[in-house]
C-alpha cells in the first residue's frame, strides 16, 4: 500500500487516526502501523477504507486496474 496515499486520504477526510480506527473496529496502534506500511489491511478493511476516504482500492494503493477489478463488485454489494 503506498503509505503516503492513506495518510493524503484520512487528512483530506479531516479525521484522526483514532477515528478511521473506531470505524474499522481496530486499535489506534494498528491503524498507525497501517499507515506505516508495517501491516496491510485485510480486503474487509480495504473496502472500509475507501467507503471512508470516498476513494477506490486504485486510489489508495497508487496503483491502476490491478485492484479495481477485485474490489469493485464486493464495495458495491456492501454499501447497504
Amino acid at each position: 500500500m503506498n503509505v503516503l496515499k492513506l495518510v493524503e486520504y484520512r487528512k483530506k477526510a479531516n479525521m484522526t487516526q483514532f477515528e478511521v480506527s473506531k470505524v474499522l473496529n481496530v486499535s489506534q496502534s494498528y491503524y498507525s502501523r497501517l499507515e506505516k506500511g508495517k501491516n496491510f489491511p485485510d480486503a474487509q478493511q480495504i473496502i472500509q477504507l475507501c467507503k471512508i476516504f470516498k476513494c477506490t482500492p486504485n486510489d489508495l494503493f497508487g496503483v491502476h486496474g490491478v485492484y479495481e477489478v477485485a474490489f469493485s463488485g464486493l464495495i458495491d454489494k456492501n454499501e447497504n
